[in-house]
């Protein structure tokens, strides 16, 4: 950083244990990249040719450049590393969350995602530290000088105990709600999904007010099929056991039933998350289940809905879906070093601490950062925090619900099958037990075949 020459060691070890070889739709590109990668280690850093050339300029494949709050935060990070640094700058490249995932894998499938950074949603992080698509982080964690949590980790963490990625936001879900509108309406905040139901119902006034609201359109799709796990998840159900498919349990049919009936009596029905935002953010939406990086969405729409916002655990079992999102370093990228750099440098418990704090985060991906007094101070002063926090909360991840990594490989195709079935049942044409036994067999007949091949 500034003006001091820098010589990082790009790492290639990549784990080979069974179980974890290199998937078709990233063989080539993987292969290719690692190449590259290698070929970049000794052109990036120190070298009057590259200091003549001016900073290398490097991307980080995102969705969070379309997010309202997170945006400006990142946005602030960066302005202040490429202010510091005197080999690199960083800019966003990248799609929005609700087709986030499918594009880099269409990417990948077509060679054209060479950005040296990639921001990863969980299955998307497992299933490419699966296929071998990751340089290790061994150097930029070494050098912050940072020990991350393990337990957070493990899914993009070899045998040998190598990070192939560290989170830079990990998210659980809650149920959150306008303490205004509870207060007008005389309601406590539910304890389980009859207390929810009810409550809702209390609240709707439609069309000018709605006391639920989750994503449910196709056309957002990656929000629709996430925010269904907490569903499953606090019933006790789950998508997958191993390789056997579970769709239709009675556990994941109770559930979803709870769902069509607050879609019938408490939601705006048919508009996207846009809509739902300026609902939310008018206080017109009394709650609805969702991770905490909801609430700096909130703030940046309107701060005065975001000084009313509070939070409860999930109904039911309390099992809410847990999320770590981790930055990695794309092989295929043409500046590993310069991307170790800017990792190196954002995983600094100081520079951690501001991009958290600008993020509205608060789960420490590291324990140097929990230790940090004006962290303390900050989660203290959090007054919707409590919902989000474990216990009461057990976190559990979308890995788990989809049987373990039997079906990560699979995860975008296995929501589109869910989700098109579940939209029959939101219009009418089906119940929730035909729905989702139809998911049931498609999963069998077009995913299964594919997991034993």
């Amino acid at each position: 950083m500034g003006k001091k020459k820098t010589s990082v060691k790009v790492l290639s070890e990549v784990d080979q244990e069974k179980g974890f070889g290199r998937r078709s739709f990233i063989k080539g590109a993987a292969v290719a990249g690692a190449g590259v990668a290698s070929a970049g280690a000794g052109t990036v850093l120190g070298t009057s040719a590259a200091r003549a050339a001016g900073p290398v300029q490097i991307k980080i494949t995102s969705w969070m450049d379309y997010e309202p709050g997170r945006k400006e935060a990142w946005h602030a990070m960066f302005d202040k590393f490429n202010a510091q640094s005197t080999t690199t700058q960083i800019s966003f490249g990248g799609w929005p969350f609700a087709s986030y995932e499918q594009n880099v894998i269409t990417g990948l499938q077509a060679g054209t995602l060479t950005d040296d950074l990639m921001m990863c949603t969980p299955t998307l992080a497992a299933r490419l530290f699966k296929g071998g698509y990751l340089n290790p982080l061994t150097a930029s964690i070494a050098a912050a000088g940072v020990h991350p949590n393990k337990d957070l980790h493990k899914y993009i963490t070899d045998s040998s105990g190598v990070f192939h990625g560290v989170s830079i936001v990990t998210v659980n879900e809650g149920y959150l709600y306008n303490q205004s509108v509870y207060t007008k309406a005389g309601l406590k905040p539910p304890k389980t999904y009859a207390d929810l139901l009810a409550n809702s119902a209390k609240m709707t006034k439609k069309p000018a007010s709605y006391g639920f609201f989750m994503p449910h359109i196709m056309a957002e799709e990656g929000d629709f099929w996430f925010n269904l796990q907490s569903w499953v998840s606090s019933n006790n159900g789950v998508w997958a056991v191993g390789n056997k498919p579970t769709v239709n349990s009675a556990a994941n049919v109770k559930a979803i039933e709870t769902w069509l009936q607050l879609y019938k009596t408490s939601m705006p029905q048919g508009i996207n998350n846009a809509a739902a935002l300026a609902l939310e953010s008018s206080g017109r939406i009394g709650g609805w289940i969702a991770v905490s990086a909801a609430v700096n969405t909130i703030k940046a729409s309107n701060a005065k809905t975001y000084a009313q916002l509070r939070s409860v655990p999930v109904p039911g079992s309390h099992k809410a879906a847990s999320r770590v999102h981790p930055i990695t370093i794309n092989k295929a990228g043409a500046n590993a070093a310069n991307a170790q750099e800017f990792v190196t440098w954002i995983l600094k418990p100081e520079n951690m601490l501001d991009l958290t704090i600008r993020c509205l985060d608060f789960i420490p991906p590291y324990p140097e950062l929990a230790a940090l007094p004006a962290y303390k101070a900050y989660v203290k002063g959090l007054p919707w925090i409590s919902g989000f926090l474990t216990p009461p909360s057990v976190p559990i991840t979308p890995m788990a619900l989809d049987g373990g990594l039997g079906f990560v490989d699979h995860d975008p195709e296995f929501g589109t099958i869910v989700c098109s079935n579940l939209t029959k049942a939101l219009e009418g044409k089906a119940t929730v037990k035909q729905a989702l036994d139809a998911a049931q067999k498609q999963v069998i007949s077009q995913i299964v075949p594919k997991l034993t091949a």
